[in-house]
């Protein structure tokens, strides 16, 4: 009689390896939102330590956004790279870089302030901002970085 292993059971992702992810993709509404998809599914299997997953689905939506709209003026040539990381030691680091002209994140107004509460520019960045733990633009404004501590 031949002895058979016991079926091994899958195991989700354990946190302490992490979770990174990637994509380039056409700069169109449509595949921001499988990239997005794509990003939260692999944070929710990985068990990823960084606080409130609707909060950074939030952020990374408006960045996807801005890079596809402002950033590549909806142009399917133009692509979106993509990057995620999250382990428990350096927590969560998004980066979203378009092709566009980029842009001066200094020069954007705060939608706070009474002479912008009626207009609808920066509001995107300013939600970024408060949802993420650290926020920073590279390379005139063509590239977005986005990190989230981990939570205890």
């Amino acid at each position: 009689m031949v002895k058979r292993k016991p079926a091994r059971r899958r195991r989700r992702p354990s946190p302490a390896r992490g979770v990174e992810l990637k994509r380039d993709l056409p700069a169109l509404p449509e595949a921001a939102e499988r990239a997005l998809q794509d990003v939260m599914q692999a944070l929710d299997d990985g068990h990823c330590p960084c606080g409130d997953l609707d909060e950074v689905r939030m952020a990374l939506r408006e960045a996807l956004n801005n890079a596809v709209r402002h950033g590549s003026h909806l142009n399917p040539r133009k692509r979106i790279r993509l990057f995620c990381r999250c382990d428990p030691t350096h927590g969560l680091r998004i980066v979203v870089r378009d092709e566009g002209a980029g842009f001066d994140p200094a020069a954007v107004p705060d939608p706070t302030q009474p002479e912008n509460l009626e207009r609808f520019s920066g509001r995107g960045i300013f939600m970024i901002r408060r949802l993420m733990d650290e926020v920073e633009f590279h390379d005139a404004g063509r590239e977005i970085h986005m990190r989230r501590h981990c939570q205890p």
